[in-house]
């Protein structure tokens, strides 16, 4: 038998390189995904049950919805992978991606858990025909690939029969492997802009760009170790020089912060627009423009600008 340590599985991201570059991760990493958010879930059922407003619903047996593709960390690892170990049912869905067939099967599984990744959750949950279907079922609605706003997650609320209980973000990337970082409920409700705080077996360092560890509140890169990481990118040294550091150390590419122990994300590094020296981060400007009720989605981007580098 193959020893945990020992390559098992290749997911292939591209992030902002274009290219996918095969990340290869060890046997332990799926088993530490599965343990991470077995961890996660029971925090989160200690944390509801302290919490006084949350309304005391049944618990029908765990149906899940994936939509996303096996080669994402949520698709292969939190779906796949996670409802196979708890022996949960799934139900999986071909082709074209279709808000209006993601709410009759949410209505007629009677789906408990869905993560709509990227711009999936708000062409579901805002669609013009929502309210047409039974969605009472639902008890854990999750979102990621990109930073949530806070206007969606009260959307997520609204919809949602357990309200701020349903609620849930995660941070994590296929070369992570895990998830690093949860935070869900009331927690998530209080602060809407956190990831939360690092899961057990995961380290969480923010760096200056010489790789000095800045202290807490300051930005900068994040970079995350654990002993689910993954071990290299497939027949790209160089690739894997950059972003495996020395002690395991993995460059996510993130800028961000943590405060009081929980971990903040401003913007992907690529991302940042520098205007006149000063860092602009997209993802606060789209956060305030789908704020606007006429505003269904926004995306910034920088642009040269002749006197100010870009706009």
């Amino acid at each position: 038998p193959t020893a945990e340590g020992q390559p098992g599985v290749i997911l292939s991201p591209s992030g902002t390189t274009r290219r996918p570059r095969g990340a290869r991760a060890t046997r332990r990493g799926p088993g530490g995904s599965v343990q991470g958010t077995i961890q996660s879930g029971i925090r989160s059922m200690m944390l509801a049950a302290e919490d006084s407003g949350a309304p005391k619903l049944e618990r029908p047996p765990t149906a899940s919805l994936v939509t996303v593709p096996l080669f994402h960390l949520s698709g292969l690892y939190a779906n796949c992978v996670m409802m196979l170990a708890v022996g949960a049912k799934t139900v999986w869905r071909l082709g074209k991606f279709e808000p209006l067939e993601v709410l009759r099967l949410i209505e007629r599984e009677r789906i408990t858990n869905w993560a709509g990744l990227g711009s999936m959750a708000p062409r579901v949950l805002n669609h013009p025909e929502v309210g047409r279907f039974d969605l009472s079922s639902i008890r854990n609605l999750g979102s990621g690939g990109a930073p949530t706003s806070p206007t969606l997650q009260s959307r997520m609320r609204q919809v949602a029969p357990n309200g701020r209980q349903a609620v849930g973000l995660g941070y994590g990337s296929s070369e992570s492997v895990s998830v690093v970082s949860v935070i869900t409920g009331a927690e998530l409700e209080q602060h809407p802009t956190s990831v939360g705080r690092p899961q057990a077996c995961h380290q969480v360092e923010i760096r200056d760009p010489l790789g000095r560890a800045l202290p807490e509140g300051q930005e900068g890169e994040i970079f995350v170790r654990s002993p689910f990481t993954m071990l290299e990118y497939w027949r790209n040294p160089e690739a894997t020089a950059r972003t495996i550091l020395p002690g395991r150390w993995l460059a996510t590419g993130d800028i961000g912060h943590l405060q009081d122990g929980r971990l903040y994300i401003n913007s992907r590094a690529r991302d940042m627009i520098l205007r006149a020296a000063e860092n602009i981060y997209p993802v606060e400007i789209e956060h305030r423009l789908e704020a606007h009720p006429h505003v269904a989605e926004a995306a910034v981007i920088g642009v040269d600008h002749p006197e100010l580098g870009q706009a």
